[in-house]
């Protein structure tokens, strides 16, 4: 995204003070140089801030209590916008934001409240045409939520303590919160996951929840026609008791659809229409007489299988406790393998400390009880197949009796027509009424078993628009892509780091983004991770490459969110002299550079022109420097912004703070 920086604006609290403007180039090199303590490292936290963030780390006291507001103007394609915001005060932040757009956007001389950082956010957001689906769907937690502009800051700044950090290398990437969206989020950011995909994510999830809820409902109709399958035959031998329905064969051998359709021609019945015959009298109760047979029989065989399950579940806990008696006897008895191998030749006695005081057929009577306790233990550790196999059948034959028991207790209760009367008014026209009314409801319901057909041939559909989708969503070819921009990436670097100060040039290199990280493979194929590694100078050279090799990646893609430009905070400071030991007002402001560390500082100034060419111009560079233009003067691509060394030539002016 061509996003890049234009002019920083700070506005004094002294009203009568003009506001101060930086300008930059685009494009190019952008350097700003000086002294110690003259505001160069507080760039990065007032860019960062006017652009929404969360927290103010601009330094306080000097420049905080000398400015009102901060701002910033940013470079799009044809448009300029200025965003601007309020100094918080001794808030950590505040959503006071002023913006203003157009082609060459106007600076007011005091900023006017007229957003706010959560406007500005979603503005932003826009701009980077960020997908607004998250990570992952049907998830609360914000670590897998929708990237948004801000976690793209991770790539546009490298701080003094990150620039040559050993265990850190992207901006805000050392809290576990930023660290953990970032590296969700690392495969939308190549480009391997598009918001297609994201959308078909989503798809797919909304699909995932329908089905299973069609698919609930289907159950749900099975369960119903299970019962009403157990019921049916108990309904069609009332109606034949009652002479509402005439058959000559028997209602076992029908199928269910030919039962259904039976139950189904007595809907348009009526109680006058019934004719009761003691021939369908005695015939009910001549099959209820043998049902209530049949309950006994089966009532037995259920008693006999659970006898037998108790039986087994016991002999099972018994082999359990036994086994572990004998563990524990022969744990115990594991001293006479210590003994007897005491015993062999001439020995002295461990308890009495006297030699031969016991005789070795002592030994050996207790060698040989453990060994017959080891073997009765081994015969016991495990339970025997055909056993186990004859455990799941009684278990298995115990369900299908109960089944059985509960469908001919239910057939009984429904031509025993004990449901709805008493005895005395079963043959009545009342009773048969009501009858018919129960058979209208049970049919209706029939008809509305019917409707698993269609809810299958919705399921069916589902599935197979979930299977197009999941095709489309390759995790698989995911991964590829993923891979493929990580060697891209990989290949940039590689090409920059025989350019910088380091000590294996020519080792590949590998980004390993699930550790947010980099690997250096050595000749002896072992691999090394960033923190594996010694010196500042090389953590500086690997943090160069790779945060170049990534914007180069992004000048490169049809369309990248991340914004194109990357500010450097000091990155000659592995190369200064380091005073620790001197006090604040005794330290060098302005340190002096080595003539070897010169040449080291300028390969850097070398490698980010060499990648500014590679890109056509395409991102814009900011390095905030200590080095004068001794070191980078006749470095192609450089503008020098301003130099910051002398009398009043800093940040933020003397009179603003006098």
């Amino acid at each position: 995204m061509n996003f890049q920086i234009k002019k920083l604006i700070l506005w004094p609290r002294k009203t009568e003070f003009k506001f101060k403007e930086i300008e930059f180039e685009l494009g190019v090199i952008n350097i700003i140089t000086g002294a110690s303590r003259t505001g160069k490292s507080a760039i990065i936290p007032i860019i960062d801030y006017c652009l929404a963030s969360g927290s103010c780390y601009i330094p306080v006291k000097t420049i905080r209590s000398a400015c009102s507001w901060f701002g910033v103007v940013i470079q799009t394609n044809n448009t300029q916008i200025l965003l601007a915001r309020r100094e918080p005060g001794m808030q950590k932040s505040t959503e006071d934001m002023y913006i203003a757009e157009g082609t060459s956007v106007t600076i007011p001389e005091v900023p006017i409240k007229n957003t706010t950082s959560s406007n500005v956010k979603k503005q932003l957001d826009e701009l980077s045409a960020l997908s607004f689906l998250d990570m992952e769907s049907d998830t609360s937690n914000n670590y897998y939520s929708r990237p948004s502009f801000r976690d793209l800051m991770a790539f546009c700044f490298q701080p003094q303590n990150i620039v040559a950090n050993a265990n850190t290398l992207f901006f805000k990437a050392d809290t576990t919160e930023h660290r953990t969206k970032l590296i969700n989020i690392f495969p939308y950011i190549l480009g391997a996951v598009t918001p297609d995909i994201l959308a078909k994510r989503q798809e797919i999830n909304n699909l995932s929840k329908e089905l299973k809820r069609k698919e609930r409902d289907l159950q749900k109709l099975k369960d119903v026609a299970e019962k009403w399958k157990i019921e049916i035959n108990g309904w069609l031998a009332a109606a034949q008791e009652f002479g509402l329905l005439t058959v000559t064969y028997k209602l076992d051998e029908l199928s269910f659809e030919e039962q259904i359709e039976l139950l189904s021609s007595l809907v348009n019945k009526k109680a006058s229409d019934s004719n009761i015959l003691n021939k369908n009298i005695e015939e009910s109760s001549q099959e209820i007489v043998a049902l209530r047979k049949e309950e006994n029989e089966i009532s037995l065989k259920l008693s006999s299988f659970k006898n037998r399950y108790t039986e087994m579940t016991q002999l099972m806990e018994s082999i359990d406790d036994y086994r572990e008696s004998l563990t524990i006897q022969v744990e115990r008895l594991n001293v006479s393998k210590w003994l007897k191998s005491l015993a062999e030749g001439e020995y002295i006695c461990p308890i009495c400390g006297k030699p031969d005081a016991h005789p070795k057929e002592q030994l050996e009577k207790f060698y040989i009880s453990l060994n017959r306790l080891e073997e009765e233990a081994g015969y016991t550790s495990r339970i025997p197949a055909a056993f186990e196999r004859e455990y799941e059948s009684v278990k298995t034959e115990i369900e299908k009796l109960t089944e059985q028991l509960v469908a001919i207790q239910k057939r009984i209760k429904i031509q025993s027509n004990i449901r709805n009367s008493s005895e005395e008014e079963k043959y009545t026209l009342e009773n048969i009424a009501r009858f018919l009314g129960q058979v209208q409801y049970a049919s209706e319901t029939f008809e509305t078993l019917g409707t698993d057909s269609q809810l299958l041939a919705e399921i069916d559909k589902l599935n197979e628009r979930l299977k197009d989708l999941r095709a489309q969503v390759d995790e698989h070819a995911i991964r590829q892509r993923i891979n493929t921009a990580l060697r891209t990436i990989e290949a940039y670097a590689i090409k920059l780091i025989p350019v910088l100060d380091s000590e294996r040039p020519n080792d590949p290199i590998k980004i390993d983004y699930e550790n947010l990280t980099v690997i250096v493979s050595g000749e002896d194929g072992r691999d090394d991770y960033l923190w594996e590694i010694g010196s500042g100078s090389n953590w500086l050279a690997y943090h160069i490459s790779v945060t170049l090799g990534f914007h180069l990646f992004f000048n490169k893609q049809a369309h990248s969110s991340v914004p194109s430009f990357i500010v450097y905070d000091q990155p000659s400071q592995v190369y200064f002299p380091q005073k620790l030991a001197a006090k604040d007002d005794e330290k060098d402001l302005d340190p002096k550079l080595e003539d070897e560390d010169q040449i080291a500082v300028k390969k850097i100034f070398k490698t980010i022109s060499k990648a500014l060419k590679s890109s056509n111009n395409g991102f814009q560079i900011i390095v905030l420097e200590h080095a004068d233009s001794s070191i980078w003067g006749e470095i192609d691509k450089v503008h020098e912004v301003c130099e910051w060394r002398g009398e009043n030539k800093k940040l933020i002016p003397i009179e603003w703070i006098e």
